[in-house]
């Protein structure tokens, strides 16, 4: 750990929290993820090794637990670590106002549909089950196609092969546009007037789909006039 050496409580803060990769750890934690491979698909471009080295030191500095249940390892935040999280929660809805241009290389679909899996709203959902098919033409080979089944009962059920059931709405677009709409940045209405995202199949879950997938937490957060450059 690198120190500062100041007596600054900032400064003894950021020791622990402004390490690379730190707080990304934590935002899994705080997610509820207690799960080893359930924290790093949310960091996918932290090796395995680095995160288990994050997590030994977020036990030793106090901020993780770490116990044994059924034989398998599982990570919680103490309370020292589940009081950042309105500091974490303020830093992303920083980022959203002050850093909303997106860079070509932070567009992942497999994070945009965790994403969207985590905050889905079951109380939005269908009350039976509805399958909706995304293809994104511009992902990576093995990551075009993706399967979500909503229902008021299991929420928002993500799936990479197909799950099998009767498809309802076929939805094709862009990664970057529906990346924006998640976000807030783009309306479904006018992502479908420029035929930037479209929708087939039923046309009753069609119309239903927007309402059915939300959007993120942080997109009611107001945009600075001029971003940051970054």
């Amino acid at each position: 750990m690198k120190r500062y050496g100041q007596y600054c409580p900032v400064a003894r803060a950021a020791e622990i929290l402004a390490e690379r990769w730190t707080l990304l750890v934590i935002r899994e934690l705080l997610w509820g993820e207690d799960r080893f491979n359930a924290i790093a698909r949310g960091v996918p471009r932290m090796s395995p090794s680095l995160l288990a080295a994050r997590l030994r030191e977020l036990q030793r500095t106090g901020l993780v637990e770490r116990n044994m249940i059924h034989g398998e390892p599982r990570y919680r935040l103490t309370p020292a670590g589940e009081e950042l999280r309105p500091l974490v929660e303020q830093m992303g809805a920083w980022g959203v106002r002050w850093m909303h241009d997106l860079r070509p290389d932070e567009f992942d679909p497999v994070l945009l549909m965790l994403h969207i899996q985590r905050e889905s709203q079951p109380a939005r959902m269908p009350e039976r089950a509805t399958t909706v098919q995304l293809h994104f033409r511009d992902a990576p080979s093995g990551q075009q196609r993706w399967w979500l089944v909503l229902s008021r009962s299991g929420g928002a059920d993500v799936c990479d092969t197909d799950p099998g059931f009767p498809v309802s709405v076929w939805l094709e677009t862009e990664l970057p546009t529906l990346t924006r709409i998640w976000l807030g940045d783009l309306s479904w209405s006018v992502a479908l007037r420029a035929e930037a995202l479209l929708l087939t199949g039923d046309r009753t879950a069609c119309r239903a789909l927007p309402q059915w997938l939300d959007v993120s937490a942080f997109a009611a957060v107001e945009r600075a006039a001029v971003p940051l450059t970054r």
